[in-house]
């Protein structure tokens, strides 16, 4: 019996130290990379992305575009919308929480003042937290001049 006192105790010991580690949360499970604004890293991510989003239509709309419509997670000109000069918007919002913003523009006149691929890196640098400006035209010159020098994706 003296011998099994120490083992008893000892055994009492490790228990009672394992109790007491914190166990360890599993790592989640791999989502989409940074990098690419157009994609939501988490819900907050696309909550502050949908609210940037609406910063770019209501900027477009200021500088002459026309104002988007809504229709369920899709923002969009309306077809009734004269043509101003300004490409039409078509942009699907992402669904929460690691989804995926779409955008397209259409030119319907062929000369419009600012060019789709122009237009979506626009769009880009709002959500990206580095909107270039559409209401001041020597800024966006040279934020889609310093947009052209680097790749897109």
């Amino acid at each position: 019996m003296p011998m099994r006192l120490p083992l008893t105790i000892g055994l009492a010991l490790f228990l009672g130290g394992c109790a007491a580690t914190p166990t360890l949360a599993p790592a989640p499970p791999p989502g989409p990379l940074p990098g690419d604004p157009q994609q939501c890293l988490s819900r907050a991510d696309c909550t502050t992305k949908t609210s940037r989003t609406l910063m770019f239509v209501f900027d477009y709309a200021e500088a002459g575009g026309a104002l988007v419509q809504r229709k369920g997670s899709w923002l969009f000109t309306p077809s009734a919308a004269k043509p101003t000069g300004w490409p039409s918007l078509k942009i699907r919002l992402a669904d929460p929480p690691t989804g995926r913003f779409e955008f397209a523009s259409q030119c319907p006149e062929g000369d419009c003042r600012i060019g789709e691929g122009d237009l979506l890196r626009v769009y880009r640098s709002y959500l990206g937290e580095q909107p270039c400006s559409l209401l001041d035209s020597k800024a966006l010159a040279r934020c889609l001049e310093s947009t052209s020098r680097s790749p897109s994706p």
